[in-house]
């Protein structure tokens, strides 16, 4: 039996990997890392392929922290399109960079979210003022926006702009976490020291653009300090997927690297959840800096 209502939650009991079935298609646009639409399952299934967003991302910890987010975001019930690992030939991921395609490696790991948009113009929306405008107050007029603006302070993220927001005009989904939590690797052998986990509870990201927008757009029903409470009821879910990512052991050192890795931010995000109502707070309105470590460690 399923313990802390994580039945939703039992595809994770197995290590979250997928191979392609097809050559991607190479996605245009302003992209950090190369991106291609294509269709993936895992081994051995003989179910139809996932259509997906493949993602090549060439350091190892920022595979973890896309992973981490991927999957604290389901636990934490927020809007994140599911996340795994996805193998691909080199042949099946035109674009990659020559020092790629001409390793010894016979497989590429990448980054796959399952696709939850129409179409590229949806997916990445012109950079242009009137497209951020429609993404902003689309998104800001949603139960979205809310739920946003929270978990990019939980997750210490700056990096959110219009592009990396899916809209649909009725929902959103944040897509785009690599470069959550980043100052955080550096310690990643040393989590049980007690000033390091004072370290994570503590970081704060220098902006949070949705809550900016909310603020400036909804600034007395936003309902952001609301959300905190509700995110930590399902801690314990959280923790269920924690212990099942310790035991995701394949063999292959690269992929192990990148799950170990998982575990670490995984780990640092629950950390940081008790103390996300004063971080929110300390976001909306500037109070005198206390001790997070203080007042939320265990």
């Amino acid at each position: 039996m399923v313990k802390n209502g994580a039945i939703d939650l039992q595809r994770w009991r197995d290590p979250p990997i997928y191979r392609m079935l097809s050559p991607g298609t190479l996605l245009s646009g302003e992209h950090l890392n190369k991106v291609w639409r294509g269709m993936a399952q895992k081994p051995m299934n003989t179910e139809p392929g996932v259509p997906m967003i493949i993602k090549w991302v060439e350091k190892k910890e920022m595979l973890a922290t896309e992973m981490a987010c991927a999957l604290a975001a389901r636990a934490l019930r927020l809007p994140v399109p599911v996340g795994v690992l996805v193998l691909g030939e080199k042949d099946q991921l035109h674009g990659l960079p020559i020092r790629v395609t001409t390793s010894e490696a016979s497989s590429v790991i990448c980054f796959g979210s399952e696709f939850h948009w129409p179409d590229d113009t949806i997916a990445i929306p012109e950079d242009t003022e009137a497209a951020q405008e429609w993404v902003w107050s689309r998104l800001c007029q949603s139960s979205q926006g809310s739920s946003g603006g929270v978990w990019d302070e939980l997750i210490a993220n700056e990096d959110r702009h219009h592009q990396n927001v899916v809209f649909d005009g009725i929902r959103g989904w944040f897509i785009d976490h690599e470069k959550t939590l980043t100052p955080l690797a550096k310690f990643m052998m040393q989590f049980a020291e007690a000033t390091v986990r004072q370290t994570i509870v503590e970081l704060q990201a220098s902006s949070n653009p949705i809550a900016s927008e909310m603020v400036f757009r909804r600034p007395t029903d936003h309902g952001m300090e609301a959300l905190p409470k509700s995110l930590v009821n399902f801690r314990s879910r959280l923790r269920w997927l924690i212990d099942q990512a310790t035991k995701w052991k394949t063999g292959v050192q690269d992929l192990d690297t990148i799950f170990m890795m998982t575990e670490f931010y995984l780990r640092s995000i629950d950390l940081r959840l008790p103390a996300l109502s004063l971080h929110l707070s300390t976001r909306l309105s500037k109070p005198p800096i206390q001790s997070l470590w203080y007042q939320y460690s265990e």
